[in-house]
């Protein structure tokens, strides 16, 4: 180095009292430092106490409470107070009647014409159902078989007339059912062998008591011929089917009920099919008596035996299919066309009842009369009710509603509850109106 910071002094030659040189420490001397260090060592300040982590946590929070402090003193000067007011409007039930035509060739609503576009539809539906007969009747049942008639008189056939007697070899007389032509006699291997023939017989009586077995039949009606003998019937099983006794029969009063019951079933589905056509935004409109019966019977008749019976019923309906929001714009329409213009109309009232007068022949048209009822009002201006009750008191509002003859009560509700005026801001105040 060119030059040096710290320099060593040599100690002194002088000699020690003793005549010897006392041996002394070296002395060592600072030169002064340069300027330049100097200055340094001045701008170097010692470091100063600052706030805690926990004051300065108190001065965040401070800050932010006076921030949402004026946050909310703004906020209520621009938003408070708040005033609702609830206001019950009397009004009046009007009813009016309206005749208009439908059809398919009219297009939408047409007022002056009183006509509205609408489609005719029609459903035809048949039911029928089993009941018991609940009835009772003396049952009569004659015994049938079957019966093999014999010709051992001639080659000749023999016709047999309906009806014609055969009686078994017990006395029970029975009768053909349908006439038969019984063959001659033929040849066989040098024999003669009768012809012969299978036919039905009925017992001429009713009752178990023909149900007999296999029997012998004579013909009565050849007695005291030669062909008596000759002619003759057996049977190979037995007969059956004769009874006599109580049985379960169909009485009127059976049929009767069987009639109603489902003639209410047929309507019940006729109307049924028809509201399936009553899609969203369309309106049904069925005549008075909407359904027709076509045809109604039983397969028995009263006093028959049976222990059930059928009865079925064919029925059939018309309707008229109206767009929802054309019925509405007519229907309110007719309202306000007589409507005075201090008063309106409660739209959400309206009540449309349909009445189908008639129907034409070709399905074509239809004449309907609209039965309307709906409410109206005395109108009120929420402007002006605004304007006149801004910075009043609730007592002075409260007079102000008493006076208007159109309004049968109010409500007022003011928030914070401490004000007691309304504010001189009319959109502070916000106005609900209802009806009666």
């Amino acid at each position: 180095m060119d030059k040096k910071i710290f320099d060593i002094i040599p100690p002194s030659q002088e000699p020690e009292p003793n005549g010897k040189a006392e041996e002394k420490p070296p002395v060592i001397e600072l030169e002064p430092a340069p300027e330049e260090l100097l200055r340094a060592q001045e701008d170097i300040k010692p470091p100063q106490p600052g706030p805690s982590q926990a004051a300065k946590k108190k001065i965040i929070l401070l800050s932010s409470l006076i921030v949402l402090v004026l946050a909310a003193g703004v906020s209520a000067f621009v938003f408070l107070p708040i005033v609702k007011i609830q206001i019950w409007l009397k009004t009046e039930t009007l009813n009016t009647e309206q005749k208009i035509q439908v059809s398919k060739k009219n297009k939408g609503v047409d007022i002056i014409n009183h006509s509205l576009f609408g489609r005719i539809i029609t459903e035809e539906q048949t039911v029928s159902q089993d009941f018991k007969a609940t009835g009772k009747a003396v049952k009569e049942v004659k015994a049938e078989g079957i019966i093999r008639i014999f010709n051992n008189y001639s080659s000749a056939s023999q016709p047999l007339l309906a009806t014609t007697r055969f009686v078994s070899d017990e006395g029970k007389l029975f009768r053909l059912v349908e006439k038969v032509v019984v063959p001659g006699q033929t040849t066989e291997n040098g024999k003669t062998v009768p012809g012969y023939i299978d036919a039905v017989v009925r017992a001429d009586v009713a009752g178990p008591d023909y149900n007999i077995g296999p029997a012998t039949f004579s013909i009565p009606g050849f007695a005291g011929t030669s062909k008596y003998t000759a002619f003759y019937a057996q049977s190979f099983s037995a007969m059956s089917g004769g009874f006599k006794g109580d049985s379960p029969s169909v009485s009127e009063l059976d049929l009767e009920n069987a009639r109603t019951v489902m003639i209410a079933q047929a309507k019940e589905k006729v109307n049924q099919a028809l509201a399936q056509h009553a899609l969203p935004g369309l309106v049904l409109a069925a005549e008075k008596n909407p359904v027709t019966i076509l045809d109604d019977g039983s397969d028995v008749k009263a006093g028959q035996a049976a222990e059930t019976f059928k009865y079925e019923v064919k029925a059939k309906g018309r309707a008229i299919l109206l767009a929802e929001d054309d019925l509405k714009q007519m229907s309110q329409a007719y309202f306000l066309v007589d409507l005075p213009d201090d008063q309106k109309l409660v739209a959400e009232s309206v009540k449309t009842d349909i009445a189908v007068e008639g129907i034409d022949e070709n399905m074509a048209a239809a004449e309907l009369v609209l039965q309307l009822s709906g409410k109206v009002y005395q109108d009120l201006q929420e402007s002006f009710i605004r304007n006149e009750l801004k910075g009043k008191s609730v007592p002075e509002v409260e007079k102000s509603f008493q006076e208007l003859s159109q309004v049968s009560r109010a409500q007022i509700k003011i928030f914070p509850s401490l004000v007691k005026k309304l504010p001189q801001n009319d959109n502070k105040i916000q106005i609900k109106l209802n009806f009666d």
